[in-house]
């Protein structure tokens, strides 16, 4: 396993995936940590007599502006210390990438990027949404897709998955039904919404089949050279297959074919996904670009909590080093109004990606975020219908003459 570069004193910045699934495999919370955090112990903190008893908003209005106050001040200082200390010295850690360190973007290669790349239709970016209905009469999963371009393209692309507790053509055998009945027990939930047992099946229709067709629409449908998306390029749904191996041999061959044989991508994490990349990135001024790390830490972190078949961690974690080695973790901040972004970009193109991402980022001025991104989110979530989606069932149900079957049912997710 490579060394990842580390910030002295401290762990490897990104050895948590961005989009940060991989909290899953981590163990036990101590109480030293729970007191490091909340600066009392456990014991304090349900000590109801520490607590503002009968509420209100004055103690809000006195307390909450000196919390936060305090905070910001803590960041300024901890980002001074970084931006002196850490950011300057990204080249000499261990394992660096090929060109580690902070950029400055020039205006004029701002300015070339939106004429040439952005304006030009040669960036496609994608982005899917995802509605839900479960209930014990049906359980619906919509999901869609939608490809963006600023030369006007737009493509989209919905599908509805039903799920299948039992068999209608068959009969209805005692067997049968403690069959139906033990696949249900493995859904269920105990009290009030605490759930004991995964529903691996239904978190596999919702990420890992719209993170495959993200993916599979950037690949086959772009008709562009550059492309752009949300998340990790493997995301921990794929990598794993969500424990359905199938899903992996459908997954490598189209991550291979996008990521390794192109090297014209970049990604945007979720910020917080990776606190510490986010931390390294809050550093940086203005139209500054960080390239900080190899993607191979956080890859294998993410192969690691996966459980597979026989053969097929061998398969993925090959898959995994290649990437690990040619792509890159790095953050910019488009404009002084904005916070830090994250992007993930390959090795060969990372200054070019982070450029690209950071001209369509500053069009938001207060955001920060890639513009084209969100409205391929727009169009994804028009597409789905997802403000339609709850209506649309309601309707349903009360054409198929059912009572009592969706009071209880919890609202569409996008």
């Amino acid at each position: 396993m490579a060394e990842s570069a580390t910030v002295p004193g401290g762990a490897p910045p990104g050895s948590a995936e961005p989009d940060a699934p991989v909290a899953a495999c981590q163990g036990l919370v101590t109480a030293a940590e729970v007191e490091r955090a909340l600066g009392q112990t456990v014991r304090a903190a349900l000590d109801l007599g520490l607590w503002d008893e009968g509420g209100g908003v004055e103690s809000l209005l006195t307390r909450l502006p000196r919390a936060v106050t305090a905070a910001v001040r803590e960041e300024g200082r901890l980002r001074t210390a970084i931006r002196g200390r850490v950011l300057r010295a990204l080249p000499d850690f261990p394992d660096a990438p090929p060109g580690a360190g902070v950029y400055r973007a020039a205006d004029r290669f701002l300015q070339s990027a939106r004429r040439n790349v952005l304006l030009n239709g040669a960036l496609t970016a994608v982005q899917g949404a995802c509605a839900g209905h479960d209930s014990l009469a049906a359980t619906l999963v919509s999901v869609g897709v939608c490809l963006a371009r600023y030369d006007g393209a737009m493509c989209s692309w919905r599908t509805t998955f039903l799920r299948h507790d039992y068999d209608c053509r068959h009969g209805e055998s005692v067997d049968e039904l403690r069959s139906l009945l033990d696949r249900r027990a493995e859904r269920g939930v105990a009290g009030a919404g605490v759930a004991v047992g995964r529903d691996r099946i239904t978190g596999l229709l919702r990420r890992g089949f719209m993170a495959a067709a993200e993916r599979k629409a950037l690949r086959d449908r772009a008709g562009s050279p550059w492309r752009m998306g949300h998340g990790v390029p493997a995301p921990l749904e794929l990598l794993t297959g969500s424990g359905c191996m199938e899903l992996i041999d459908e997954s490598l061959p189209l991550l291979e074919d996008l990521l390794l044989r192109d090297s014209h991508w970049v990604f945007l994490p979720d910020a917080l996904g990776s606190r510490a990349l986010t931390t390294l990135a809050d550093a940086l001024e203005p139209g500054e670009f960080a390239i900080v790390q190899k993607g191979k830490p956080a890859l294998e972190a993410m192969v690691e909590c996966g459980t597979y078949a026989v053969g097929y961690k061998r398969r993925v974690q090959a898959f995994a080093s290649r990437l690990g080695e040619s792509s890159v973790l790095g953050g910019f901040r488009a404009t002084r109004y904005a916070p830090a972004r994250l992007f993930v970009a390959h090795a060969e193109r990372a200054a070019e990606a982070a450029v690209i991402a950071l001209a369509d980022a500053s069009l938001q001025p207060h955001r920060g975020h890639p513009l084209l991104l969100d409205l391929a989110a727009l169009g994804a979530q028009s597409g789905l219908g997802v403000e339609a989606f709850r209506g649309v069932i309601e309707s349903a149900y009360a054409r198929a003459g059912a009572t009592g079957l969706l009071a209880d049912a919890p609202p569409a997710h996008p």
